[in-house]
């Protein structure tokens, strides 16, 4: 999404946009890059982390992690 497309929505009235970033698993874990997100919003309330995994618990896929707004 380029920063127009995203002012459009906002200018549209919407007040949450999800928003998508891809990293490296070689430098973070989803933990630690969930860990950091939440400590920068001040707070632990209304977030979380989802994980997808496969072949029992030895392969994650994805990770979603959730902010407020």
């Amino acid at each position: 999404m380029t920063e127009l497309e995203f002012r459009s929505l906002a200018n549209q009235g919407y007040n949450r946009i999800p928003l998508i970033a891809e990293a490296f698993a070689d430098l973070e874990t989803p933990l630690s890059l969930y860990l950091k997100l939440a400590q920068s919003q001040n707070t632990g309330k209304n977030t979380f982390l989802l994980e997808s995994v496969v072949g029992g618990e030895r392969f994650g896929r994805y990770s979603f992690i959730g902010l407020p707004a």
